[in-house]
């Protein structure tokens, strides 16, 4: 019996009916993931609004790059934790969107530093001033070059 995975690169980038049923996706991918590479995953939402319009799909799905973050290590230089069920819930059930989310990173070096989790292509970056270690001293700049 021969066993289908999907992957990014197959996955169908149609989600017409999911998000018509209501769904909603949020899709969080470390940028030094070892196992899967986060290009793969921003290939799939560039299809995913390129066949259903950016606008379309900013009404149900959000794509977050981490930077530093990897594929779950909790020794890596970023162990991102983030409550996405909660942030789900309240998107599917309240009607509200993620605002302003915010990672935290629970590696033992870390000292629960946060950052803010930037809806793509917006990328965090340090205001200049302020504790580095926290989500507030960083804001979202819109940028395509960052893949």
């Amino acid at each position: 019996m021969t066993r289908h995975v999907e992957t990014p690169r197959s996955a169908s980038a149609d989600l017409r009916r999911f998000a018509e049923a209501g769904g909603k996706l949020l899709l969080l991918h470390g940028t030094a993931d070892e196992l899967v590479s986060h290009r793969s995953t921003v290939e799939y939402f560039r299809r995913v609004q390129k066949r259903l319009g950016p606008r379309a799909t900013g009404s149900f799905a959000r794509l977050y790059l981490i930077p530093g973050a990897n594929h779950v290590n909790v020794d890596a230089s970023f162990a991102a934790s983030y409550d996405s069920l909660s942030a789900l819930e309240t998107w599917t059930q309240g009607g509200q969107a993620p605002a302003r989310p915010v990672v935290t990173d629970t590696s033992p070096a870390g000292n629960a530093r946060t950052r803010p989790l930037c809806a793509y292509p917006s990328w965090p970056r340090y205001r200049g001033h302020g504790d580095p270690a926290s989500a507030h001293s960083f804001d979202c700049h819109s940028t395509r070059s960052r893949t």
